[in-house]
C-alpha cells in the first residue's frame, strides 16, 4: 500500500469534473446576461453565399446564420422534404396503377 494513488486520482478526477461543470454553467449564465450585438449582414465570400442559399436567409456579422435565417432555413428544408415525398407518393401510386403484376 506504499504508492497506491487510486483512490485519491478519482477523487481529483471528480473534483475536477464538478469544477468544470461549473464552470460551463457559470459561462452559460454570462452569454445569457451579456449577448453580443449581432447585426445582419450580406454575404460577401463564397462560403457565406453557400451558407445563405445566395443571400436567401439572413447572415449575422459573426459569419454564421442568425435564429431567423435559421428557421427559415430549415423552414426551406422541411417544404422541400414534403414536396419531395408527396412526389414519390403519386409516383408509386400511378406505378401501381399502370403496372398489372399477372
Amino acid at each position: 500500500m506504499a504508492n497506491n494513488h487510486f483512490f485519491t486520482r478519482s477523487g481529483q478526477s471528480r473534483e475536477d469534473k464538478k469544477r468544470a461543470k461549473i464552470r460551463k454553467q457559470v459561462e452559460r449564465e454570462y452569454e445569457k446576461a451579456h449577448p453580443d450585438q449581432i447585426t445582419v449582414v450580406e454575404p460577401e465570400n463564397r462560403a457565406e453565399m453557400r451558407l445563405t442559399k445566395k443571400g436567401r436567409f439572413e447572415l449575422g456579422s459573426n459569419g454564421e446564420l442568425t435564429e431567423k435565417g435559421k428557421t427559415d432555413r430549415l423552414a426551406y428544408r422541411y417544404n422541400r422534404g414534403m414536396i419531395l415525398v408527396a412526389v414519390l407518393i403519386v409516383l408509386t401510386y400511378l406505378f401501381f396503377f399502370f403496372v398489372n403484376f399477372n
